[in-house]
Order: C-alpha cells, then sequence, then structure tokens
C-alpha cells in the first residue's frame, strides 16, 4: 500500500477518532474552514469543468485548422510528400520538447515563488530552444539524407525550427495561465494564430508552392503566437534564480522526457517505415495515422489538458476518484468515432484513390485514441500526484516495446505496423491502469469499469445503426464512396449513440452542464 493510501486512512482517523477537546470557538472555526473548503472545491470543479469547454474550442479550432491544411495537401500532393511532412513535423515536435526541458510544464505545479521561477524558466527556454534551431539548421542536410528525404527535406527542416526560441518563450505564459485556471485567455493566442497559419498555408498550397506552404504557415503560427500571449498576459521578462532552476528541472526534466518519449513513441514508426519501405509508403501510412489519431489530439488532450491543474489542487482519495470520472468521459467522447474508423475508413478515400493503403491503417487503429487516452490519462494523475518520473517510465516501457516490435514486423508492410500500434499501445494501457490501482490514491478500477455500461450499450446501438444506413445506402445506390453516404453514416452513428447515453444518464449529463453554467 502506497503511502498516500495511509495518509487518508491517518486523515479520517483525525476526522472521526477521538473527541474534539477544541473550544466551542475554535470548533466553529474549523466548521468555517472546512466550508470554505467545500465552497474552493466547488469553484475549482467549475472553473476546471469551463477549462475543458475552453480547452475543446480551442482543440476544435487548432486541430481543426490543422486537419483542413492535413487534407488540402493529401489533396494535392503525392503520398511521397505527404511522408515529407510527416518528416519534418516529427523533427520540430521533438525539438520543441527540448526546447524548455519541462520547465513550463512544471510551472503548473509550481509550489514555491512562481513569478522567480517564470521568469527562469523563460531563461532556459530561450537558450535551450536558441541551441537546438542552430544545431538544426546546420544539421539538416545529414538528417534528411538519414531519413531519406533528400528532396527538399532539408529546407522543410529549416523552415519549420526557426520559431522554436518564441514558442519556448510563449509556453511559459501559456502555462502560467493555465496554472491559475484562466483558461479563456490560454487559449486565445494558440487558437487565432492556428487559424491566421492554416489560412497562409492553405493559400499557398493552392497557387502551388507545395510542401513550403506548410513551412510558411507554421512560421506565422509561431511568431503570432508569441506576439498575442503577451498582449493576453504581461511579458514574462528573462531572470535567473538558482533555486528556481533546480526545481523546474528537477520536476520538468522527467515532464520533458515523459513527452519527448511519447512523441518517438508516437512517430518511431514514422522512422521505421520511411527507412525502411520509402517515402510512398510514409504518406499512405501517414495519412490513416494522422486521421485514427486525430480524436485523441481534438478530444484526449483537451480534458486531460483541463484536468491536470485541476487534478493537482486535489488531495488524498479525490485525486483517484477525479482521475477515474476523466477516464469516463474520455471513453464517452471517443466510442463513436472508434466506431466509424472501425466500420467506414473506407470513406478516406473521398481524397483519391491514391489513398487505398491508407484506409487499411485507418481501420487497423480504430481502437488506437483510446487506449492512448487511457495511458495519458493515468499519467497526468501520475503528474499531479507528485510522480512524474512513474508516468516517464510508463513511456519509456511503451516506446521501448513499440520499438521493438516495430522492428520485427515493418518489412510486412504499413497495415502490421498500424496493428503493432494499436495492440502494443493496448497493452501499455493495462499496465497504466495497474500502475494507477497501485499509486493514485483512491483510485478503484473495478468502480471506472462498471461505470461504463451505458457507453457500451450506446455504443452497440451506434454499430447496428451504422449497419442499417449501410445496407440502406446499398439499395439507394449511393456508392460505396460518395460525400452523402460519409454524411449519413455519421449522422446515424453520432445521433443514435447521443440518444442512448443521454436516455441512460441524463441526471449526469444535467448535472454536469449545471456545474459549467453555474461555475463562478
Amino acid at each position: 500500500m502506497s503511502s498516500r493510501r495511509h495518509g487518508g486512512a491517518v486523515a479520517r482517523l483525525e476526522v472521526h477518532g477521538a473527541p474534539d477537546e477544541r473550544s466551542p470557538d475554535q470548533q466553529d472555526e474549523h466548521v468555517d474552514e472546512h466550508v470554505d473548503e467545500q465552497a474552493q472545491t466547488g469553484s475549482d470543479e467549475g472553473r476546471a469543468a469551463r477549462g475543458a469547454l475552453w480547452f475543446a474550442t480551442n482543440g476544435i479550432v487548432v486541430k481543426g485548422a490543422q486537419t483542413l491544411v492535413l487534407l488540402t495537401l493529401a489533396a494535392t500532393l503525392a503520398p511521397s510528400a505527404l511522408g515529407l511532412v510527416a518528416l519534418g513535423t516529427l523533427v520540430v515536435n521533438v525539438s520543441a520538447i527540448l526546447g524548455n526541458l519541462g520547465t513550463s510544464g512544471a510551472l503548473v505545479y509550481w509550489r514555491g515563488d512562481v513569478q522567480a521561477a517564470a521568469r527562469t524558466a523563460v531563461t532556459i527556454g530561450l537558450v535551450s530552444a536558441s541551441a537546438m534551431t542552430l544545431l538544426l539548421w546546420f544539421t539538416a542536410p545529414a538528417l534528411a539524407t538519414a531519413l531519406r528525404a533528400e528532396d527538399g527535406g532539408a529546407a522543410v527542416i529549416r523552415g519549420l525550427v526557426v520559431t522554436l526560441p518564441a514558442l519556448a518563450v510563449a509556453a511559459v505564459t501559456q502555462e502560467l495561465l493555465r496554472r491559475e485556471l484562466r483558461f479563456l485567455r490560454r487559449i486565445v493566442p494558440e487558437a487565432t494564430a492556428a487559424v491566421v497559419g492554416a489560412v497562409v498555408a492553405i493559400v499557398l498550397a493552392t497557387q502551388g508552392l507545395g510542401v513550403m506552404s506548410l513551412v510558411a504557415g507554421q512560421v506565422v503560427q509561431g511568431v503570432l503566437t508569441l506576439l498575442l500571449a503577451w498582449m493576453v498576459h504581461p511579458p514574462v521578462l528573462p531572470g535567473w534564480d538558482p533555486a528556481s532552476a533546480r526545481g523546474l528541472l528537477s520536476y520538468g526534466a522527467p515532464f520533458a522526457g515523459a513527452n519527448l518519449l511519447e512523441v518517438l513513441q508516437l512517430n518511431v514508426d514514422y522512422l521505421l517505415v520511411a527507412r525502411v519501405l520509402g517515402a510512398v509508403a510514409l504518406g499512405q501510412y501517414s495519412l490513416g495515422f494522422r486521421i485514427a489519431y486525430m480524436p485523441y489530439v481534438l478530444l484526449v488532450l483537451v480534458v486531460t489538458g483541463a484536468a491536470f491543474p485541476y487534478l493537482c489542487r486535489r488531495r488524498g482519495e479525490s485525486v483517484g476518484h477525479a482521475a477515474e470520472v476523466v477516464l469516463t468521459v474520455l471513453t464517452a467522447l471517443l466510442a463513436p468515432l472508434c466506431v466509424l474508423s472501425a466500420l467506414a475508413p473506407e470513406q478516406l478515400m473521398l481524397l483519391g484513390t491514391k489513398w487505398a493503403d491508407a484506409v487499411s491503417v485507418l481501420a487497423a487503429m480504430a481502437l488506437f485514441s483510446w487506449v492512448l487516452g487511457l495511458t495519458q490519462a493515468i499519467q497526468v494523475a501520475l503528474n499531479a500526484s507528485g510522480l512524474p518520473g512513474v508516468a516517464m517510465r510508463l513511456r519509456l516501457m511503451h516506446l521501448a516495446g513499440l520499438s521493438v516490435a516495430l522492428l520485427v514486423v515493418v518489412r510486412s508492410g504499413v497495415v502490421a505496423v498500424a496493428w503493432t500500434q494499436t495492440v502494443v499501445t493496448s497493452a501499455t494501457a493495462v499496465v497504466a491502469v495497474l500502475v494507477a490501482t497501485r499509486l493514485v490514491s483512491g483510485f478503484d478500477p473495478v468502480r471506472w469499469v462498471r461505470s461504463l455500461w451505458p457507453v457500451a450499450l450506446a455504443t452497440g446501438v451506434a454499430v447496428l445503426a451504422l449497419l442499417v444506413v449501410d445496407v440502406l445506402g446499398d439499395g439507394l445506390g449511393l456508392g460505396e464512396v460518395s460525400v452523402l453516404r460519409t454524411v449519413l453514416l455519421g449522422l446515424a452513428v453520432l445521433t443514435t449513440y447521443a440518444a442512448t447515453l443521454w436516455i441512460t444518464r441524463s441526471t449526469q449529463v444535467r448535472a454536469a452542464w449545471s456545474v459549467v453554467r453555474d461555475a463562478s
């Protein structure tokens, strides 16, 4: 049994144990403090719930803009060019994590003087991000050759990394706002910059600029993110406090390590496919993977991003109870999208028959976002419990297992790679649940699984609805792949799923909406 579980038991004995020997005035003060604590808890819950909505809005805007750019490029470029985009994005994602060494994320958990820590985090971010930019600028040709992306790869890498210092500085401001649960101000710079960057990229792509249209859009987005962050929050100037630096790096290093391992885990398949199967296969795999991964980005990162500062404020068994709620919400949100990916993946060929191989990849990864989301939510609970090292070890285990498995199957083709991703990620999710059971106080996996029966029922109804509409579509001669058929299938799944969930859990849905509506 963990120390946190013992801590919860001690707290119960203090409340219900020996008679209260305090004076009546002292007891009244204690009651007032308890009421204030309950009120603060309710306020935090409401602010976190509102935060989830703002993060959802931000996710829809930002990732929706990125998706439009992706689909535009997929419709106008060859699969090999999309593979080049995937490799360039991988390089910049890894560099962005190393650019601040996790210090900006550590500000959300920080227990000391946050202003001194923030100024120190800006200095660390500027120095490390600038060093990464210079390193990648000069090594871009060698990286492009190693990744078999000689035709334009160096230019893409150089263009994408020039905004790393700006993003590192902006991240400090954004994480300060998240710490304060000021989610609306937190999302304005990112969402606005994403829309403007997407418009630039799409316009340039339609003018025939190719993959460099994405580079131009990303540069505009990075610079604009920093400028807008300074508009919604006073700029944090560079500074240095040795004690803050030690604390930030102590927490931030494993935090960044976990994030880096996640990026590698999500991209080791890209590296192996590019190296072994080539750019065309990578383009096919990349499109199927990105569509399967989209619910994770749009929903999982939204919910867990809003939940993290809320969980950081919880103590004792309330952390585990809150984590169960997060897991249930994620499962409910992801289930209908998993159904569509599993049973209607061929609609992806609306982008052209050249993407036929991507259809099989999408079908094989139908459950990927869900099982990856379970792992992510548990790692957020571990981080909020002060255990980022455990979360990092989970990431490392996932990466190691996936790398070994992919080395064995990669020559069998992109569909085998997709199935391997799903199977290994599912196994990691099971391990994460077992770890949470032991280390996150109050977490009960049996209670959580029992709470999912309405989701299971609604999913079954949605599957039947999709099959019925599919048969009717054949009878009406809509064609196996068409815009109308895609719309009808989507509506059938989403409406029947939502209706069933509402019928079985209307009280909980109304209560959740009440928290959001009445939160102060």
